[in-house]
């Protein structure tokens, strides 16, 4: 496959698609009437995120002639670095790094030239950043820490969120359109408190799960999905064990689905009651009999029991849960408030 693609000079007629690799996008001149700039950065090489004002900028000067030179096409997925360390703190340090070995190596250079040959002698590798051995001194290279610098502004700030990209862009000129390839997934990345409906979530999870894989992808739907998934476990629960169906005939509320997801469980109906009512009641809050009452009866309809509730039933299936979680090897005690009386079973 391929030997049947020839690599061919910049100057040479330019075909329907063309890649370009680095030797050419720093330097060449292309020309196409018709060529419209693309370029990809994938999130997970390091060595296709492009710094916004220098290899970006000359990547898209390269077509001279083009209709389109105003037009780029930015294909991007954003960074899995550690966020814990922003760029402003990791310019201190590095900073700090660098006031160090200065100091050092200006230490050791005061030395007597006899003094400091015999010294550096004796040292296997200089174990100091930005720090070698030149002609029998010590020589700090200032660049090397710029280089840090702006990898790690690169990588971890830049393509770290699709916001940070898009302001480096406007920084340095562009004008940015965003087409992001997911809404939910961009709000989940760039704004992790904020409140996303479990519809929005499910309605996404539905999508990245039905699709068609595509021939590139820089992230797949599969990790997509996880994201969701470590967002709101309940939605993968519904999706496999309810369906999309059900799931939509229930309205996408949150409670009724957990009530679903109670009633197929292989238990006898009593956990089933006990489990429900462990999601319906808030623990050490007060409610009314009547309020009571209605939401057993709920349950028990639910459950296609032929029971009438009774306030008093709460207490009753709080003394099962104990003797579940007995069971289970981890006793607890349930208080429950109903109007001013406290029930402690």
């Amino acid at each position: 496959m391929g030997s049947s693609y020839s690599i061919s000079q910049p100057s040479d007629p330019v075909k329907k698609i063309n890649f370009y690799t680095s030797t050419c996008f720093e330097g060449c001149d292309i020309y196409d009437e018709n060529g419209v700039t693309f370029i990809v950065s994938d999130g997970r090489k390091a060595h296709t995120l492009l710094d916004i004002s220098t290899l970006f900028t000359q990547i898209c000067g390269r077509i001279r002639n083009s209709r389109y030179k105003t037009q780029i096409i930015h294909v991007y997925s954003t960074t899995k670095y550690s966020k814990t360390v922003t760029l402003n703190e990791f310019i201190r340090a590095t900073k700090k790094t660098l006031s160090e070995a200065e100091d050092y190596a200006a230490e050791i250079n005061s030395l007597s030239e006899a003094t400091r040959i015999k010294t550096l002698s004796k040292i296997p590798y200089i174990n100091e950043q930005y720090v070698r051995i030149e002609d029998n001194r010590l020589v700090v290279d200032k660049n090397l820490a710029n280089m840090d610098i702006v990898n790690f502004k690169i990588s971890r700030h830049i393509y770290a969120t699709y916001v940070n990209l898009t302001d480096e862009l406007q920084r340095n000129g562009y004008k940015v359109a965003v087409r992001t390839y997911s809404k939910v997934i961009e709000q989940l990345a760039t704004k992790p408190k904020a409140r996303i409906t479990f519809q929005e979530l499910f309605d996404e999870y539905c999508r990245l799960k039905t699709m068609t894989t595509p021939f590139f992808v820089l992230e797949s739907p599969a990790e997509l999905c996880t994201r969701i998934e470590q967002r709101n476990p309940l939605v993968k629960q519904a999706y496999d064990k309810l369906g999309v169906a059900k799931v939509q005939a229930l309205k996408y509320h949150v409670g009724n689905i957990r009530r679903e997801l109670v009633k197929i469980l292989s238990i006898g109906d009593d956990y089933k009651i006990v489990k429900m009512i462990n999601a319906e009641f808030q623990k050490q809050t007060p409610i009314t009999k009547s309020k009571v009452k209605e939401r057993l009866q709920n349950i028990y309809d639910a459950l296609g029991l032929k029971r009438k509730a009774k306030s008093t039933d709460l207490a009753k299936w709080y003394e099962i849960k104990n003797i579940s979680m007995r069971i289970n090897g981890t006793p607890t005690t349930c208080v429950i408030i109903i109007r001013d009386k406290m029930i402690n079973r």
